[in-house]
């Protein structure tokens, strides 16, 4: 008898079942860094009417990053908010 393999506990159930889905950001270059690395954990972007819902792989936390950010800390508070949801950066 063949098992299935087990899912991939790093990453959101919805980037298991949907592995064709690309990496998307929102933001500057600086804003793109983090995102990336919450894509390589495992993270799953939502398009929403006015930006990006990241969603951590176990569901235990997300980040609404907007297409526009306002004020100068932008990066520091996205930042700050990814860390508080799980992400290890």
């Amino acid at each position: 008898m063949v098992q299935d393999k087990p899912p991939d506990a790093a990453k959101h159930p919805k980037r298991v079942t949907h592995p064709e889905q690309p990496f998307i950001y929102v933001g500057d270059k600086d804003l793109k860094k983090i995102q990336r690395a919450a894509w390589d954990a495992g993270w799953w972007p939502e398009r929403k009417k006015s930006g990006i819902m990241w969603r951590a792989p176990n569901d235990a936390g997300h980040v609404m990053l907007h297409g526009t950010s306002r004020g100068g800390r932008a990066f520091e508070n996205a930042l700050a908010q990814f860390r508080r949801a799980g992400l290890d950066i």
